[in-house]
């Protein structure tokens, strides 16, 4: 045997030919066309391209939202390809999702909120879990409003309470769909960059689709889509605002 051979783990996403299609038989119009991409650990990848080029369907690919057609997506060690809907809502579980639209529930405070992504461990009291979102809250620089509830946050605000809840169950993985969107300049770059330091220090990877320009230099790779491709940065089609 070779001492020399270290045996590496699987990068945290690695998709080989993956395909997609909304519509079947002669209606089917392709959105991926052979999609190859790994994301190693730790990772920050940005996702870019015009609408319509596919980084959403593969974000929902890769976050086991949608079921596979074609080809191969390992998922944190998950063979998501014929993986069954118990599997991928298992895998679900150890993902860290963040929306442009933050989906906090408007009836609860900012440290229930986060207190929900702990609800599925069984091991931990409710006064425990709202302990831990209070920490994650205080991380995050809202120690001090984790009794407001989201209409009483700025849009800054909820999308920092919307981290929190993202990393609140120490996900394996982050997946983030245009989460700075909504947000003026000075506070999309300050989600974004906590959203980065908060990942390091845990060694998380991150996945982030946007259009946003502003954010390009958190990224430690930038991937470039179009027509349901990933191309060559020189063939990309450039980032612009608005």
């Amino acid at each position: 045997m070779d001492g020399s051979r270290v045996s590496r783990p699987p990068p945290p996403v690695q998709l080989r030919g993956v395909t997609y299609a909304f519509g079947s038989g002669a209606l089917a119009r392709p959105v991926l066309r052979d999609v190859e991409l790994a994301v190693a650990p730790g990772e920050i990848v940005l996702l870019t391209g015009p609408s319509g080029s596919g980084k959403t369907t593969l974000l929902t690919l890769i976050g086991a939202l949608r079921a596979m057609q074609q080809g191969s997506a390992q998922v944190l060690g998950q063979e998501l390809a014929g993986a069954s809907e118990a599997q991928r809502v298992a895998l679900r579980r150890r993902i860290g999702f963040i929306f442009q639209q933050h989906n906090l529930l408007g009836f609860l405070s900012a440290r229930q909120n986060v207190a929900m992504a702990l609800e599925l461990d069984r091991t931990t009291s409710e006064a425990e879990r709202l302990e831990r979102a209070d920490a994650i809250l205080a991380q995050v620089g809202l120690g001090d409003r984790g009794e407001s509830r989201p209409d009483q946050l700025s849009g800054g605000q909820r999308q920092r309470v919307a981290v929190a809840r993202a990393l609140a169950g120490n996900p394996g993985l982050i997946l983030a769909d245009e989460p700075t969107a909504a947000l003026d300049r000075q506070s999309g770059g300050e989600v974004v960059r906590l959203l980065r330091d908060l990942a390091r220090q845990r060694g998380v990877p991150i996945l982030l689709v946007t259009h946003d320009p502003r954010i390009l230099d958190i990224a430690d790779r930038i991937v470039a889509m179009e027509d349901g491709r990933i191309v060559p940065a020189s063939q990309a089609e450039p980032v612009r605002a608005g």
